[in-house]
């Protein structure tokens, strides 16, 4: 409740009893039981002042008993008075002229309307007057201020109130229920039926519930109230109306917006013009404290007038109809008229008001008493809504903007808006409401700042508010909560409390943040934010800022004064002094804002999010969130805001000092690293390699150590074999692009085995055919092969250089070449001398110096096709001395089987090897060994052996077999030169004569020198000579299923594929 209006009596102790009064413009009429017309002026001072009334006029014999009734119709200027009930009208300006309405005999009631309707499709300013008296409804009708017509109803029962609602529509109510009358037609409705049943439906589920009365008693046991418990509203009508019609108490009054509240004693509802209930307005009755025996209305309220009846110890005494020692109290009920709301009741002791209304529109109340006239002053509405803003009462004074006209239409928005706001702030922090709160902060377009700010520093960080006039959220003691930050185990609600704030506001932030994330896709680089600016007010100056004010003269008014109430406060709006300005915010600073906070919510409700809002592009503030991050030993998430980023080296020395630390957790160890390196960019190259090292490093000392391959850590620190798969032997786009040069010499430096697995890879897997690479993979073997290693390992390596040797023709032979050892590696050598096309050094290494001569076969067999006389080479080798130039290490092998042999001896075993595989070598390879460079080798005293025969007999009868091929091929040439001889003297005897007169059958052109014919074989003439283009248009058009004219002649003939084809040129 707060102070809406203060009452004033501004006549007193008249000596006349008031029965009627009415106020327009600035005149008040009073009506009093002699028929007398009391005329008062009203000085009105200003809207916040008292004003002053002066009687100007008394007309003693303006009727000629008690004046019931007074109504006004200043679009037609008649004043209505109803007296002895019978209705006159006055002429408004000079209160003369009376015109009695004979046919309103009887009445007792009466009800006004004014308004536009479409008549015939034109506005026009219609003016009605019903009565009722006698069971008889008469209406009478103005348009545009000129009388047109009266019209008579007959009501069945009897009606104890009625008010228009529309031009067309009259609201009534009888004993038992409310009905409608439809003008001109004359159609009685029921609104609302006399059974309970249907008052049930009508109802709707509406459900109602008594306040208590100023006093602070319960209206449980008061004979007032209308409703019994356990029937609602409606069942409450229902029991009401159907009783005697002596229990009833009925009003049907006029509210703002073209609606009527029909009220039966303390309950009321409102129907729209068309006799429809608002529920989607007003979605419960209203309820009176006591039953209103008269009801008005301003902008914003409804003002009822009751009687209470007093304390029930101190009844009236028997036989007294007014015991003054009961001390009747009469009160004046106003309540919001949109939020149904008590608002303020006005208690009076003087003496009963008869009724209550209003003048100028709703602008104006006045209490009229036997005796008293009263005057309801309003508070200034500034006073109001500071008063309910005061009391927290954030819906009611939106509703009182709402309504108000003493403000602009233009104001209205931005009070509720800031009310809003208000209303907002009020249900994060006292009323954990918190979802609500922030989508009301969203409704509003308020900055995320706003509902971050009233979250603790922890939270807000620099953005908390100073709480110091407005309790936090920490200090929450509404709600039956104390302190929803206390720590875990102090207090299980307040613990419950804070983390329904945090998952609030992390579903808040989230929508927001996907907001822009939209708005960033879409290009924008600002977005609009109502944002709140707090009013400069230095020393409390009243006269100063005026922001600090309600910024709107309507609310501004003067300060109340009063020479009766002194004690009125000077009002000044402190909540509102603030305004809420659209401004354009950076996406980016926004984000930043918003991701920075997500990540504190998320580090205190939802850790498990972190990864989530880190790992993709964020706006987190660097410098915040890595310090909360370490507080809280979350190192991945460090390491995941460090890369998004773009900081790879930060991520990288933190995962270098986590990893050596025994107490990191899975970050111990050089896995971790690793997996970073792998996600690392390509232009990153230079990072890369500088952090490998370490890794490499490790898993070689690791490696070394000889560790069980079913120890734990060996997963912490992978064997640089797997390191190197991970990194640059992988499939990922990064590593294909790495420079594979920079990484061969890297890897090299560390081991050479990791530069062959890398460069294997390569080849093998990108097809990489670059000359420098495979230069770097002979010097990476050769560089294994130098170190230290067992023989089984020795032998493999070689075996693996061997193949490359054979399978890349990629790498500079020269290099390796020079590469190569003189007195070992002999095989490779002899790889290497081959690519140089040096086949007898060759040969000559793997005779001698391998002392293979399988090899030596094998080498021949492989590289015949690059010299055909290469067998040549290895017979003239084997049957003759060692180069110099050789290292011989065959004899050192004979010597070692037959260690007592001399040096001939040994020659002369080397001889006979060597002979008897000259011997294998010709009888294996007949075919690619020409007798004729053979023999010429052969010494004189080799025996003749049975391989020198099968090798002479295999080459014997090749001669033969080619003799004899060529026999047959020349005799087949012969055939055929003799039967292109007989197919050209056949030709020859076909011939024809081309003359200078000769004219070609199909086009009748002559056939001249130059032109090209086609003779064509005819079954009459034999054959037939044509024009070239002639015959092939002829089968084109054969072809195409043309036919051909009759009067051609030689269409027939040049259907045939002619047999001889000549051009002259």
């Amino acid at each position: 409740m707060h102070h809406a209006f203060t009452i004033r009596a501004l006549l007193k102790q008249l000596p006349v009893r008031i029965e009627s009064a009415v106020a327009y413009s600035d005149r008040l009429l009073l009506g009093t039981a002699t028929g007398a017309l009391l005329i008062y002026q009203i000085s009105e001072v200003a809207p916040d002042k008292v004003p002053t009334v002066t009687l100007v006029e008394t007309r003693k014999t303006f009727a000629r008993k008690a004046i019931e009734y007074l109504g006004v119709i200043k679009e037609a200027g008649v004043l209505v008075c109803l007296a002895d009930g019978l209705v006159t009208l006055y002429d408004l300006h000079t209160l003369s002229n009376a015109t009695p309405l004979g046919n309103t005999r009887g009445a007792h009631i009466i009800a006004l309307h004014t308004g536009v309707d479409h008549i015939d499709g034109i506005p026009t300013l219609v003016s009605k007057l019903a009565t009722y008296g006698k069971r008889k409804v008469v209406v009478l009708e103005w348009r545009d201020a000129e009388f047109y017509k009266s019209f008579d109803y007959s009501a069945a029962e009897k009606i104890v109130a009625m008010q228009f609602s529309a031009p067309g529509l009259l609201v009534l109510s009888t004993a038992r229920e409310f009905l409608t009358l439809q003008l001109p037609r004359g159609q009685w409705d029921d609104l609302f039926p006399a059974d309970t049943a249907s008052l049930r439906t009508v109802a709707g589920g509406m459900s109602i519930s008594h306040g208590a009365d100023p006093a602070g008693n319960s209206n449980e046991n008061t004979s007032a109230p209308g409703a019994s418990s356990g029937t609602g509203m409606w069942g409450s009508w229902a029991l009401s109306l159907s009783g005697t019609s002596s229990d009833v108490q009925t009003t049907i009054a006029r509210m703002p917006g073209d609606k009527l509240l029909l009220c039966h004693k303390d309950i009321g509802v409102f129907i729209n013009s068309a006799g429809k209930l608002c529920r989607n307005e007003y979605s419960e009755p209203m309820i009176f404290n006591r039953a209103p025996t008269s009801i008005t209305y301003t902008s914003s309220y409804a003002v009822a007038a009751s009687r209470d009846p007093g304390p029930p110890a101190q009844p009236p005494s028997s036989g007294s109809t007014n015991d003054h020692t009961a001390m009747p109290r009469f009160n004046i009920e106003v309540r919001n008229i949109a939020t149904q709301a008590l608002v303020q009741s006005l208690l009076l002791t003087e003496e009963e008001p008869a009724y209550i209304f209003n003048g100028t529109g709703g602008k104006q109340v006045w209490a009229i008493g036997l005796h008293t006239v009263w005057r309801l002053m309003p508070a200034p509405i500034q006073q109001q809504v500071e008063d309910v803003l005061e009391a927290e009462q954030y819906d009611e004074a939106i509703s009182l903007v709402a309504q108000s006209d003493n403000i602009l239409e233009a104001e209205k928005e931005e009070l509720t808006k800031k009310i809003r706001w208000l209303r907002a702030r009020w249900l994060f922090r006292d009323q954990a409401k918190y979802e609500e709160a922030l989508s009301e902060f969203t409704e509003l377009g308020a900055t995320p700042t706003e509902a971050i700010a009233l979250c603790p520093e922890r939270i807000a960080g620099e953005l908390a508010e100073d709480t110091s006039d407005t309790e936090s959220l920490a200090d929450n003691s509404a709600s039956e909560h104390d302190d929803p930050e206390t720590e875990p185990g102090k207090n299980s609600n307040k613990q419950v409390v804070w983390k329904e704030a945090l998952f609030a506001i992390m579903r808040y932030l989230t929508e927001h943040r996907r907001w822009l994330q939209q708005a960033a896709r879409e290009g924008k680089r600002e977005l609009e934010y109502a944002v709140r600016v707090l009013y400069d007010d230095e020393d409390g100056d009243d006269d100063g800022n005026e922001k600090a004010r309600l910024s709107s003269d309507s609310l501004q008014g003067s300060q109340r004064e009063s020479e009766d109430d002194t004690s009125l406060p000077h009002v000044r709006l402190k909540r509102l002094a603030f305004s809420l300005e659209q401004m354009n915010i950076p996406v980016p600073a926004m984000a930043q804002v918003v991701d920075t906070t997500l990540l504190k919510v998320y580090l205190e409700c939802s850790p498990g999010l972190l990864g989530p809002l880190l790992r993709v592009k964020n706006y987190c503030d660097v410098e915040q969130s890595e310090g909360l991050l370490l507080e809280r030993k979350r190192y991945l998430e460090l390491v995941d805001l460090y890369h998004g980023k773009g900081l790879y080296r930060n991520a990288l020395q933190l995962l270098q000092t986590q990893g050596k630390s025994a107490d990191s957790g899975s970050l111990h160890g050089t896995y971790a690293t690793v997996r970073y390196l792998v996600r690392l960019p390509a232009d990153q190259f230079d990072l890369i390699v500088e952090y490998l090292q370490w890794p490499l490093q490790s898993g070689l000392l690791y490696k070394q150590k000889g560790s069980d391959s079913s120890n734990e850590d060996d997963e912490d620190w992978p064997d640089p074999t797997t390191i190197v798969s991970m990194v640059f032997a992988d499939d990922r786009p990064a590593a294909e692009t790495f420079p594979r040069s920079r990484v061969a010499s890297f890897l090299h430096q560390i081991s050479p085995a990791l530069a062959i697995q890398y460069l294997k890879y390569v080849f093998d897997t990108w097809k990489d055919k670059t000359p420098a690479l495979h230069d770097d993979m002979v010097a990476a073997y050769f560089d294994m092969l130098e170190e230290k290693h067992s023989d089984s390992d020795r032998l493999s390596l070689r075996v693996k250089l061997q193949q490359f040797l054979k399978s890349s023709s990629h790498y500079s032979p020269e290099r390796a070449l020079a590469r190569l050892p003189d007195d070992r590696l002999f095989m490779e050598r002899a790889l290497v001398l081959s690519r140089l096309g040096r086949h007898e050094h060759a040969l000559g290494l793997l005779v001698f110096s391998v002392a293979n001569l399988a090899l030596a076969e094998q080498y021949c067999v492989e590289n015949i096709s690059q010299r055909a006389d290469i067998f040549v080479l290895l017979l003239k080798l084997l049957v003759s001395s060692p180069p110099v130039d050789v290292i011989d290490n065959e004899a050192e092998e004979i010597r070692s089987g037959q260690p007592k042999d001399s040096v001939d001896q040994i020659e002369d075993k080397r001889t006979e090897i060597h002979r008897q595989y000259v011997g294998h070598l010709l009888a294996t390879y007949p075919q690619s060994i020409p007798v004729a460079d053979v023999l010429p080798l052969l010494p004189p005293d080799m025996a003749f052996s049975h391989d020198i025969f099968v090798y002479l007999r295999s080459q014997l009868c090749t001669l033969d077999q080619d003799v004899r091929t060529k026999n047959v091929v020349r005799s087949l040439v012969a055939a055929e030169d003799l039967h292109a001889r007989r197919q050209l003297s056949h030709l020859q005897s076909n011939f024809v004569v081309i003359s200078e007169t000769r004219v070609c059958p199909q086009c009748l052109k002559r056939i001249g020198s130059g032109t090209a014919f086609a003779v064509v074989p005819d079954e009459r003439k034999g054959q037939v000579v044509v024009h070239y283009s002639c015959w092939q248009r002829s089968r084109s058009a054969v072809s195409n299923g043309r036919d051909v004219s009759a009067d051609d002649s030689i269409a027939s003939p040049l259907d045939n594929k002619p047999q001889v084809e000549i051009k002259w040129a």
